[in-house]
């Protein structure tokens, strides 16, 4: 993110709105401005720019890695799963986090959200 520090969030998510408005086919402004949100435990809207990351380049695998990171923390493994799947498809060096996701379903109370 631009603003990393945590009291800087919503400036970079402001950055990032206007990053969009410039150029709203720009997949990785919606890639990095779903971290944004993910900061700010709104995995909801995170997972809607992350959607529209992947919609807009379906190869972005980072946006698959992503997204799983915010259906783990919904507590929607099978999503997760599959996005870290897809993504590990994408780009090899993703296969070791499937590893953690195995691991985190093993030890956490499983819920369907």
């Amino acid at each position: 993110m631009v603003q990393k520090k945590r009291g800087e969030v919503d400036a970079a998510l402001a950055d990032y709105a206007k990053a969009i408005s410039l150029d709203p086919k720009n997949a990785n402004a919606f890639n990095s401005r779903a971290l944004g949100w993910a900061a700010k435990r709104d995995y909801d809207r995170a997972i809607a720019d992350l959607n529209e990351a992947i919609r807009l380049d379906p190869n972005l695998a980072m946006a698959f890695r992503n997204r799983a990171a915010q259906w783990r923390h919904k507590g929607n493994y099978k999503q997760a799963e599959a996005d870290l799947n897809e993504a590990a498809r994408l780009d090899p060096k993703y296969q070791g986090l499937r590893v953690g996701l195995l691991r985190d379903r093993l030890v956490r109370p499983k819920r369907t959200k």
